[in-house]
């Protein structure tokens, strides 16, 4: 038996040539003992870098494991005994592991399914063993790709509690500095309190800033299905193929534009606005012909809020927009980054709103809300109108209103 030192395919003895990268065969006497184990290569002692997921043999190079077969991975090898995955650098590496592992899988389960169809043309004894050997190896990949999708969930959970925690911690502090400077422009404080005031609670937002930076640019390193931005490479080079274009492009930017306010599939009444509705009519949007308000008051808060989220969609303005939402809103951070991929690709040319129904119990409200947007993108691109009808619930916190819960009327 001979084996390719790059491949570690193995051959019958009297082959001299690797059939799949033509480098030159060696018998396992002749191996050097850095392939396989924490044997030195070229005289340097290294640190093997795959690992069969099934039976944990080490290898420096390599597909496929000698011993059973299955796919070799990428070996992640912990740096210290206490040290926590977010402060260990290594999570982009985990994703990228994990989308070639969710490939890998995927391509799998594809030959499996042919393989499958093949059976009453094959004889059993080429099938059944092609069959016992793909589906060993989907276990092992399926294993390990969960070991590392639930470290990776475990990421963005730590992640996105100390993003809240943060933001939490943000709010008195900015509120505190717009008082003190109210305070100095009347002439209520002196220029020295105010400086010793403004240099410390500049320190600390900055500090909070930083961090939140930091966390926030954790979750981006993520799968995208894991509420990152990273997405593998063969999934949008399948998904942009010529022939259904058109439909596509329709399909991203109305996900993009509407993507910060529901995850929910655009259904049937997100359509298109008809010519007559492009621009809706003062009278459609005036207060007469809308439902009747609860209370003057608080549907001036109410409008106030949608008034802001409609300004910060304008303006790009990422902190107002998640100003409006409830802390008790689910996944913020998520819907925050969505805002962000959207304002990176599209400009929002027009953006307008008109109350439905309105209800207001106690310290929660329900509201309907018709939007209309008018989108295009960055680069090129015809202007487009769209409409969607949505269901809000909000909740009261601290006097104002904010977004609880986000649905699709439809």
């Amino acid at each position: 038996m001979v084996i390719c030192p790059k491949c570690s395919i193995e051959y019958d003895a009297g082959k001299k040539f690797c059939g799949k990268c033509g480098s030159f065969l060696l018998t396992e006497e002749e191996l050097p003992s850095g392939i396989e184990g924490w044997g030195p290569t070229d005289g340097v002692k290294t640190k093997p870098k795959l690992i069969c997921p099934k039976c944990q043999a080490l290898y420096e190079i390599g597909n496929y494991c000698r011993r059973c077969g299955s796919l070799l991975v990428q070996r992640i090898v912990s740096e210290g005994v206490d040290v926590r995955p977010l402060e260990r650098k290594s999570i982009k590496k985990w994703s990228r592991q994990w989308l070639r592992l969710f490939e890998e899988k995927r391509k799998l389960e594809i030959c499996l399914s042919k393989l499958e169809a093949q059976r009453d043309r094959v004889s059993s004894n080429i099938l059944n063993p092609l069959l016992n050997r793909y589906r060993e190896q989907l276990e092992s990949l399926s294993t390990l790709h969960q070991e590392i999708e639930t470290e990776l969930e475990s990421v963005r959970k730590r992640a996105s509690e100390e993003i809240d925690l943060l933001e939490k911690e943000l709010l008195p502090i900015q509120k505190r500095l717009a008082e003190v400077q109210s305070l100095f422009q009347s002439g209520a404080m002196t220029k020295a309190d105010f400086s010793r005031e403004k240099n410390e609670m500049v320190r600390q937002i900055g500090l909070r800033e930083r961090n939140l930076a930091k966390h926030r640019h954790i979750l981006s390193t993520l799968p995208s299905k894991l509420g990152g931005r990273m997405v593998s490479h063969t999934l949008v080079g399948n998904f942009l193929q010529p022939f259904p274009l058109t439909i596509t492009a329709g399909f991203i930017l109305f996900a993009f534009v509407l993507g910060y306010f529901f995850w929910q599939t655009p259904s049937s009444s997100n359509t298109p606005l008809p010519k007559e509705m492009a621009s809706p009519s003062t009278e459609a949007l005036s207060p007469q012909n809308q439902a009747p308000v609860p209370r003057n008051e608080e549907a001036e808060k109410i409008r106030s809020l949608f008034e802001n989220i409609r300004q910060a969609n304008l303006k790009k303005n990422i902190n107002l927009l998640m100003s409006c939402y409830s802390r008790d809103f689910k996944d913020k951070e998520g819907r925050r980054l969505a805002a962000l991929q959207t304002w990176e690709n599209f400009n929002y040319l027009d953006l307008s709103y008109h109350f439905k129904k309105e209800t207001v119990t106690g310290n929660t409200a329900d509201i309907q809300v018709e939007w209309f947007i008018k989108t295009c993108q960055r680069v090129g691109g015809q202007p487009q109108n769209t409409r969607t009808v949505l269901n809000v619930t909000l909740s009261r916190e601290g006097g104002n209103w904010k977004i609880k819960k986000i649905q699709s009327a439809s």
